[in-house]
């Protein structure tokens, strides 16, 4: 089991990974077809001999299956634009596990020398298992399967042959890593025998606001039950002021109980993962090969897990900060306290773990997409609208006109997007007044459509220009084009040149004979002059007839004794006995030309 050594005067130690068997990957015909008979099916598996599907086989990779890594594969397997950055001892990258060009160029912060892409750096063995947890290639019929099966794997060397570096060294190596582009640290060191390092604390600060992911072991100070940090905090584990900057990882065995040997605390443990009998890649510089394995135990082992997991996310999701993801991490994380009950110095380890063991799926678990929710979709970040089987785009101005709430927002990390045509853009609300930054044009939205505006729908309206809102190009070029948008009831517009004045009604315009004209009261004053081109963008009836008079008219025409009454905007044929029913009087009949008789649209008879 790993142990972590009490160092004076701020040294910090690796763990000394005991093996309880090693491995030679192919050293002979017989180990080089051992495999294990009873692996079951999943939708993605592998072919390294040591992998497998069942959560209870210690002596394989038992991780995978617990923390859900294999179902997290069928939806990401790794991406080489993602940077681990392994603060240790080195890595030996000639392990037939690593050789791929996987470990990229690194730095020996004891010699203050750049380490070369694929150079060999480690003279311990520590970081190279580190390593193959997170990512030893897989799927190569050889060893043992990465959590990534594709990485970067970044050497930081901060510790001795021996295992010990001084803090400063861990700091300028957290530094260095986050000013070389990783995008997670992996610090699986650590020890009890120093005070807290305001160097320390600095340099992970600093790593945190270049968007770093620092991820620290709790350590494994006692070996039988391990240490409360609340009352005796180590660093780097610690080393955050509590400010949330680094996340802290407790070692847990194949039954998901807090492995004896790890530390444990409410302020400095963020989440518990598999520490207890892991299979990874070594390297004894003792005895060198490149072809060994070991089994090893401690926190060292449990950080790399949630490493490899955290490579995953941020595989699945380059958008995703470090923030995002260590809140992903917490949030998916499976409650093991009800298996802990007596585990943390003899009492229940209730708010003592974190949120729980870490799981690598939950992220993917296709989330319930209905009518109207909010789904952003994980590779491009663009936030979706969904209505029937349709997905509109919805920009960040029309997320906060609308109101939107973003704890409504699904991330869809397992690509349910991909099963919905792609709509119209969701534009803002009805009536809003929009232009883009390099044309003048108005627009309304109207119905769904962004509608022009003529300057005499504008001020007949009673619209501000105050309230014209500028948005980008794209985004206005992007929502949908509709008929320009016409003025507002009972405006009144004739063309240059015609006397024929038209009155808008019902969203139509319509001519107006003069005395209906008159008999509405309207006014010469108010009719507007616009040009033959505007008044092509006025709306007009798919019907022959005119602005009827009043309701409650009698009519009738000069060549012709019937009688008419207006109703609803109809001329209606009124009987004799109808018209005595009624009680009209003949006086109150307006004898009108045949041709305004003929333009007014006819009803039933009133018999």
């Amino acid at each position: 089991m790993t142990k972590f050594k009490v160092i004076i005067c701020k040294k910090i130690t690796v763990g000394i990974l005991m093996p309880v068997f090693l491995f030679m990957l192919f050293p002979t015909p017989g180990l080089a077809t051992l495999r294990d008979s009873t692996l079951t099916a999943a939708a993605i598996t592998t072919s390294d001999p040591f992998f497998t599907t069942d959560a209870s086989k210690e002596d394989r990779q038992w991780y995978l299956a617990k923390t859900r890594v294999i179902d997290a594969w069928d939806f990401i397997q790794g991406s080489s634009s993602v940077v681990v950055a392994v603060i240790d001892t080195g890595i030996h990258a000639s392990h037939i596990e690593l050789n791929d060009g996987r470990v990229i160029e690194g730095y020996n912060v004891i010699t203050k020398q750049i380490i070369a892409a694929g150079a060999n750096s480690d003279d311990n063995g520590h970081g190279t298992a580190v390593a193959g947890v997170i990512g030893a290639i897989s799927n190569n019929q050889k060893g043992i399967a990465g959590i990534n099966w594709d990485v970067k794997l970044m050497p930081v060397k901060a510790l001795a042959a021996d295992g010990t570096g001084s803090v400063s060294a861990v700091a300028e190596g957290i530094v260095w890593a986050a000013d070389h582009g990783a995008n997670i640290i992996n610090l699986s060191i650590g020890g009890g025998g120093f005070a807290a390092s305001q160097t320390l604390s600095t340099a992970i600060a600093y790593a945190y606001n270049r968007g770093s992911l620092v991820i620290a072991a709790a350590g494994n100070d006692l070996v039988e039950d391990g240490i409360n940090l609340d009352f005796s905090p180590t660093y780097p584990v610690c080393g955050d002021n509590g400010l949330d900057m680094v996340l802290g990882i407790a070692a847990s065995d194949v039954f998901d109980q807090k492995a004896s040997f790890s530390n444990f605390g409410s302020k400095c443990i963020d989440l518990i993962a598999p520490g207890k009998r892991i299979l990874t890649t070594a390297y004894f510089p003792q005895d060198p090969a490149d072809n060994v394995l070991i089994y090893g135990s401690g926190t060292s082992l449990a950080v790399p897990i949630v490493s490899g997991i955290a490579a995953l996310l941020k595989s699945a999701n380059s958008n995703l900060s470090n923030v995002e993801i260590r809140n992903i991490l917490l949030r998916t994380a499976d409650n093991v306290d009800s298996l802990n009950t007596t585990n943390c110095d003899g009492v229940s380890c209730n708010g003592l773990i974190g949120k729980g063991r870490v799981n690598a799926f939950n992220f993917f678990a296709p989330k319930s997409i209905v009518e109207g929710s909010l789904v952003r979709e994980s590779v491009s970040n663009n936030l979706y609208y969904i209505t029937g089987k349709s997905k509109r785009i919805v920009s960040s101005f029309v997320f906060t006109q609308r109101g939107m709430d973003i704890n409504n927002v699904i991330v869809d990390n397992s690509n349910q997007l991909r099963f919905y045509d792609l709509g119209s853009p969701l534009p803002p609300l009805e009536g809003t007044l929009i232009k883009s930054v390099t044309d003048p044009t108005v627009y309304v939205i109207h119905q769904g459509l962004k509608r022009p505006l003529m300057y005499l729908v504008f001020t007949s309206r009673g619209y501000k220009f105050d309230n014209v809102l500028t948005l980008p190009d794209l985004e206005v070029g992007n929502y949908p084009l509709g008929d320009w948008y016409w003025p507002a009831d009972s405006t009144m517009v004739l063309v240059a040149g015609n006397p024929l004045v038209y009155v808008m009604d019902k969203e139509l315009r319509r001519p107006v004979t003069y005395f209906v004209f008159t008999q509405r009261k309207l006014s010469f004053a108010k009719v507007v002059r616009i040009t033959p081109d505007e008044f092509s963008h006025i709306p007009s009836p798919n019907d022959i007839y005119w602005l009827p008079p009043l309701d409650g008219t009698l009519i009738k025409s000069n060549t012709d004794p019937a009688v008419y009454v207006i109703e609803s905007g109809r001329r209606r044929l009124l009987s004799y006995s109808a018209f005595i029913s009624r009680k009209y009087k003949f006086s109150n009949v307006k004898t009108l030309p045949q041709v305004e008789v003929d333009v007014i649209a006819t009803g039933e008879p009133l018999i």
